[in-house]
C-alpha cells in the first residue's frame, strides 16, 4: 500500500539543486551532441507545425502564427493575446521524458533515482523503471513511496513558455528548456492537474515552498528570456520581497 504523509517545513531535498542540476544534466548530454529534428511528427490543433525559423500549414483553415512576422516586436505588449497562441503549441516540439542517453531510463526515471530519499527499487532486473522509493512533492509537502503517483512537472510549463515567447525559439532551445533539471520537479499527478499550466498569479504551491517556487520562476524566465505576464511578474516580485534569505535556495543565487 502507498503511504503519503505531510512533512515539516524544515526538511529539504536530499540533494542541493546545484548538485542535482550537474548530475541530471549529464544524463541529457547526448541530446545536445545530436542535431535536433526541426520537423515534428504531428500537426498542432491549428493544422500546421513549426519548421526551424518558419511555420508550415497543412490543413484548410490553418492560420499563420505571429511568431516570425516582421511586425512582431521582440517584447510582447500588454494587449498580447496569449491564449491565441495556444493552438500553435505542439508537444512534439518540446520532447522530454525520453531515454536520451541510451541507458533504458527515461528522464522521469532518472529524476526518480536522483531525488529519492531512500534507495529505489525497480520493476525489472535491468533497472529501467523505478517501482518504489521515497519522494517529497514540494508543491504539497507530501511524501510518496510508489513511483507511479508522481510525475514530471515543469516549473514554468511548456505551454506557458510557448505562449510567452517560446513559440519562436529554435528546436534545440525548446528541447533544452523541456529537459532542464532546473525546470523539472516530481509532483503528485493530481496537483499537476490542479496547476494546469498556470503562472504564479493563478497557482502557487504550499506556503512553505512559495519563496523557492517564485525564485525558480524568476531564475528560469531570466535564463531563457521568457517574457512573463505582468500579473505573474508582479506576483513573483511580491513574494520575493517578503522572503527571508533562509527561505531561498542559495544554489540559485549567482
Amino acid at each position: 500500500m502507498t503511504n503519503s504523509a505531510s512533512r515539516n517545513s524544515n526538511t529539504r531535498r536530499p540533494l542541493p539543486r546545484a548538485v542535482l542540476n550537474a548530475v541530471a544534466g549529464a544524463a541529457f548530454l547526448t541530446l545536445f551532441n545530436t542535431p535536433a529534428s526541426s520537423h515534428p511528427g504531428s500537426l498542432d490543433i491549428n493544422g500546421g507545425h513549426y519548421y526551424g525559423p518558419s511555420y508550415h500549414c497543412h490543413l484548410s483553415g490553418c492560420e499563420m502564427p505571429d511568431s516570425f512576422s516582421v511586425g512582431r516586436s521582440r517584447r510582447d505588449s500588454l494587449l498580447t493575446d496569449y491564449r491565441d497562441r495556444e493552438k500553435f503549441f505542439n508537444e512534439d516540439d518540446w520532447p522530454f521524458d525520453e531515454d536520451f542517453d541510451g541507458d533504458c531510463q527515461s528522464t522521469r526515471q532518472e529524476m526518480l533515482i536522483l531525488t529519492s530519499r531512500v534507495e529505489v527499487k525497480y520493476t525489472n532486473p535491468r533497472n529501467c523503471v523505478v517501482r518504489t522509493g521515497e519522494w517529497l512533492d514540494e508543491y504539497t509537502g507530501e511524501l510518496f513511496e510508489v513511483a507511479v503517483q508522481v510525475d514530471i512537472d515543469h516549473v514554468i510549463p511548456l505551454l506557458y513558455a510557448h505562449t510567452h515567447g517560446g513559440d519562436r525559439w529554435m528546436p534545440d532551445k525548446k528541447i533544452a528548456f523541456a529537459n532542464d533539471p532546473l525546470n523539472i520537479m516530481l509532483v503528485e499527478k493530481r496537483e499537476i492537474r490542479r496547476k494546469n499550466n498556470r503562472g504564479p498569479s493563478r497557482y502557487l504551491p504550499r506556503e512553505e515552498f512559495q519563496c523557492e517556487y517564485a525564485q525558480l520562476w524568476d531564475v528560469i524566465s531570466d535564463k531563457y528570456d521568457i517574457q512573463l505576464s505582468t500579473t505573474d511578474r508582479s506576483e513573483i516580485r511580491k513574494i520575493l520581497e517578503d522572503c527571508p534569505a533562509e527561505a531561498l535556495d542559495s544554489s540559485l543565487i549567482q
